[in-house]
């Protein structure tokens, strides 16, 4: 199976080298102009890779890796930031923290981006994208998924959701059958090395149950495993609950203030 790589530059002349040595070794290279092209080429295929340039014309490498990761995208990037300065070292931290796998500073000797890339696809060894991402949606029982669009529909209806939901059951659907442990979880939606509380991920485990799940008290499509994390289970409306925490986790009752946010958030 080829590599796929996406290289993100709005100059690709240059930087035509750099793309040219990974043509040189990985014959699936795709060009994109921007950050946004990317999110939306992301919508429809993955890659095993992106090379991200920082400073593209629409936005930050920062806010692409945030946009990717809200998406529920687990993809390895190495960003390509500029010459040693104040302000390139501060964009090295925060792509790093938010999930970027490695971050080279130009000028950048080819062969070493190539070495880069080969060392990063050694360290998380590419997966063959979910059948739900590669045909665009995922049927939940009554549900359906839709990649494209960004929605849920029950029945051909539509289905309010807030953007962290949405994210929260993609990831799901692309990890059928995969235990994902809640910090995991938190990396993949909110961007790695940020702080994130188990228990607000548990409250949004517990609404986006209470939407997809026929009886949310006993779970069969998103079933907590114990100690573990979280799994989901596509054929889980006639399944069996697999095993849940000794305790049942008590969600702390919400606020007024909360449940007008909740319900504005659906708007």
């Amino acid at each position: 199976m080829k590599t796929r790589i996406f290289f993100v530059e709005a100059n690709p002349a240059v930087h035509g080298k750099l793309r040219d040595v990974l043509e040189s070794r990985y014959k699936d290279v795709h060009t994109l102009g921007s950050g946004y092209a990317l999110i939306r080429r992301m919508e429809q295929d993955v890659p095993a890779l992106i090379v991200l340039r920082d400073g593209l014309p629409d936005m930050r490498a920062s806010a692409v890796l945030q946009a990717l990761h809200q998406a529920g995208h687990d993809t390895p990037v190495i960003v390509i930031g500029d010459t040693m300065s104040t302000l390139g070292s501060v964009d090295l931290i925060v792509c790093l923290e938010l999930g970027a796998d490695d971050y080279v500073r130009m000028p950048c000797d080819p062969r070493e981006l190539l070495s880069r890339v080969e060392n990063v696809l050694r360290r998380v060894p590419h997966k063959a994208p979910a059948l739900a991402g590669a045909l665009g949606q995922c049927d939940i029982g009554q549900f359906v998924l839709d990649f494209h669009t960004r929605r849920l529909t029950r029945n051909g209806v539509p289905v309010a959701m807030h953007s962290s939901m949405f994210a929260l059951l993609r990831l799901f659907a692309e990890h059928p059958l995969e235990v994902l442990s809640r910090r995991v979880i938190a990396d993949r939606l909110r961007g790695a090395g940020e702080g994130h509380c188990d228990r607000s991920l548990d409250v949004l485990v517990c609404r986006l149950r209470r939407i997809v799940e026929s009886d949310p008290s006993r779970p069969r499509l998103i079933q907590t495993i114990r100690g573990r994390g979280y799994v989901f289970t596509p054929a889980g409306l006639g399944a069996a609950p697999i095993e849940f925490d000794d305790e049942p986790r008590v969600m702390p009752p919400e606020s007024a203030w909360q449940r007008a946010t909740a319900v504005s958030s659906y708007a």
